[in-house]
């Protein structure tokens, strides 16, 4: 019974909501003039809207059904308005226990059927659904106004009928409510448990209003040892001077409460240098356990960014050739036609749109898919332009600012890009490691920075001459940024050492690989990463005299699989470091063993292709938890250095030619809001282990020919 009367039960509203109820055509008491009545046809009569408002009670079948049904009930009531009027459906509110019920407590049982077929009553909490909704405006980006949209009342209104939808305003201060709510409960987390974090900062710019907002956010490995990130911070700033952003980091850290810093992220933007060093000097001030070896090592360089440089200047140089190669793509992919055509011209099978992915201008790791897959398709688009009038005509109308068109994709066109997606390639696999958020990313940081360097120098060998050329001028940049590799932060090697499947071996080798097997940059190097190891570990055992002697409770669980790389793109000329890593087993470290650290390093590194007993991937962070107990010191000292932050910005920026900006809807609202919704929507998504991901290749690729089979569908 509920079945039937449940999928019409807005037809009654849909057929009436927008008629006029009027009054019943006049009665005609005069006797007939003589004139046939049925020469004057009667006028229909407009069906009357039910203005009652115990009707929002109940649920009709169709408009003229003469019985209806409770909401809350679902008991069937007559409602015949010549018969019964109202008076039933309002003697039947007035005994109904489960709409008295909805009534004291908020609530509404409603009915669902699980898989099985067994009907049970989920109670519906108008308290929730509120909050839900204003969660969902804030997780998804939604405008304010989108509670009084006509698209989510009318859902509403269909779905949950016995619930009134709060406006815009009242959306907006619950948001805010909420906002506060979380500031204060993690405010609490912090001043109970003076933990030392490590800070990421980035600017963002509003398009609507140009203003810039400074981020800052807290990253740490909790008691038990997960990695939490939470943004504190997103206020605006006057501008990018060193003075002003080191006032804001302050700032941040006093309304926080939080006293102890371990590194602070940041890009290679001239202003950060001044700024930390004015930061460092701030504190200093607060006392000796405010900085680890009075700050020498505070300052982290954003690999993502230094990468996005490189690859900016890259993307410069090519730039006719990417622009001439995406108006081809544009061209093939405008209609089913010229696709057919690129099809025969190709002589290679069919290919679908999806086949030849456009990309966004501002992000270059779209630029790169693109790129490498109309390569792939090459032969066809230098065809179409031997043989296709249509194609080359494309190619000399104006665009839409009256400037010329580029292309057609020359030879010369192919070869240079063809050379340059070699580079990308290396780049675009280091940023999606570098940018991940929910997992440790400082571990695999040194080891991407040398294998980008071997990459670099493989590639300057190479018997193209334009490709050992633009290698060479790549190679001197990444050195430069890196402070010519051997003057890195010692944290970024530090990290690496800290994986137990790497130990100091492998950063031996790393060295070794770079500069020569037993020359004196690689003693060099490891004799000072071993020293900086060494004052590190002492530091932290004075700090930590509380635990000697103490146990600790460790539970061996293992967390979540790590993601890996999303693309698979072979290529000959790319190296890895599976190499090194296979020449680490055989050797042993003949030390004297006086400290945590010394039993660390001697013992035999993790095998790399090791799982846990559920079958996942190796995770660092479960290693030391199980361990923690018998490293009761170098622990602390794994925690923070394990939750360094490689890059200030997540996967979704990384790849940004054009900076951090915030949408057109945010932007226009005032600071103070735009901040309450940036900290909300990361608070929340952390609370429901959630983060923004970049579609990857495949999903693209299966939306597309999801959407194309649609339109084929309907062709035929």
């Amino acid at each position: 019974m509920a079945s039937s009367h449940d999928e019409n039960e807005d037809i009654f509203d849909d057929e009436m909501a927008g008629e006029e109820a009027s009054e019943p055509p006049p009665v005609n008491k005069r006797k007939n003039s003589g004139k046939s009545s049925s020469s004057v046809p009667p006028k229909p009569r407009k069906r009357i809207a039910h203005r009652a408002e115990v009707w929002k009670l109940f649920l009709h079948n169709r408009p003229d059904d003469p019985m209806c049904f409770c909401r809350s009930c679902d008991v069937e009531i007559a409602c015949d308005s010549k018969v019964n009027g109202t008076s039933a459906m309002k003697s039947h509110i007035a005994h109904c226990k489960l709409y008295k019920a909805s009534q004291e407590s908020g609530t509404q049982q409603v009915l669902r059927a699980d898989s099985s077929g067994v009907v049970t009553a989920l109670r519906f909490d108008k308290g929730i659904f509120r909050r839900s909704v204003n969660e969902m405006i804030v997780l998804n980006e939604l405008p304010f106004s989108f509670v009084e949209s006509e698209g989510f009342r009318r859902f509403c209104h269909n779905v949950i009928p016995m619930y009134t939808v709060h406006c815009r305003k009242t959306a907006t201060e619950d948001i805010f409510k909420m906002f506060l709510q979380e500031k204060a409960s993690l405010k609490k987390l912090f001043s109970c448990d003076k933990k030392r974090v490590s800070l990421t900062t980035d600017i963002w710019v509003a398009p609507t209003t140009s203003i810039s907002y400074m981020v800052v956010t807290s990253h740490w490995i909790d008691v038990n040892w997960d990695l939490q990130k939470r943004i504190l911070s997103f206020k605006p700033i006057t501008d990018h001077k060193g003075d002003t952003i080191s006032a804001h980091l302050i700032s941040c850290l006093e309304e926080w409460g939080i006293e102890k810093v371990f590194t602070v992220t940041v890009d290679n933007a001239k202003g950060n240098d001044k700024a930390l060093k004015v930061f460092t000097d701030c504190l200093r001030l607060k006392g000796d356990k405010a900085l680890v070896k009075d700050g020498a090592y505070l300052h982290m360089r954003c690999c993502a960014h230094i990468l996005n440089l490189i690859v900016r200047d890259g993307l410069a140089h090519v730039r006719q050739s990417i622009i001439a190669i995406r108006n081809g793509v544009k061209y093939v992919r405008s209609s089913p036609d010229r696709l057919k055509t690129f099809e025969i011209r190709l002589d290679a099978g069919k290919v679908s749109r999806d086949s030849l992915s456009m990309d966004c201008i501002t992000r270059w790791n779209s630029t790169y898919l693109m790129l490498t897959a109309a390569i792939k398709l090459r032969v066809g688009f230098e065809n179409m332009r031997a043989n296709e009038i249509p194609y080359n005509k494309y190619f000399e109308e104006e665009e839409e600012n009256g400037e010329e068109r580029v292309g057609p994709p020359t030879e010369s066109s192919w070869d240079e890009v063809e050379r340059f997606v070699k580079f990308l390639r290396i780049f675009f696999n280091s940023t999606l490691r570098f940018s991940a958020s929910k997992t440790v990313t400082s571990t695999i940081c040194y080891e991407e920075v040398v294998n980008i360097e071997r990459n670099l120098i493989l590639l300057s060998n190479n018997k193209d001459v334009q490709v050992r050329q633009e290698a060479t001028t790549m190679r001197l940049k990444f050195e430069k940024y890196w402070d010519g590799l051997i003057n890195m932060n010692p944290l970024v090697i530090i990290a690496c050492v800290f994986d137990p499947r790497n130990k100091m071996r492998f950063a031996t080798r790393c060295f070794d690989s770079l500069y020569g097997k037993d020359s004196f940059e690689s003693k060099l190097l490891k004799t000072s990463i071993k020293k900086v190891m060494r004052d590190l570990y002492e530091e932290y055992v004075l700090e930590n005299k509380h635990l000697h002697g103490e146990e600790a409770v460790v539970n061996g669980s293992e967390n979540a699989e790590e993601p890996s790389v999303a693309f698979d793109l072979s290529d000959d000329e790319y190296e890895r470091m599976d190499s090194l890593y296979s020449d680490m087993d055989d050797e042993d470290d003949n030390e004297e063993v006086s400290s945590e650290l010394d039993i660390y390093l001697m013992e035999k590194q993790e095998p790399r292709d090791k799982k846990n007993s559920l079958g996942l991937n190796y995770n660092v962070l479960s290693w030391w938890k199980r361990n923690s107990a018998k490293y009761l010191i170098l622990s602390e000292l794994a925690k923070d250095v394990l939750a360094i932050q490689v890059s200030s910005v997540a996967s979704e920026s990384a790849f940004s030619t054009s900076g951090r900006i915030l949408d057109p809807y945010r932007s226009c609202l005032s600071p103070h809001m735009v901040e309450s919704l940036i900290c909300s929507q990361q608070w929340l998504r952390n609370s429901i282990h959630s983060e923004a991901k970049l579609a990857s290749l495949a999903q693209m690729l299966e939306e597309l020919d999801f959407h194309e089979s649609l339109e084929k569908a309907t062709e035929t």
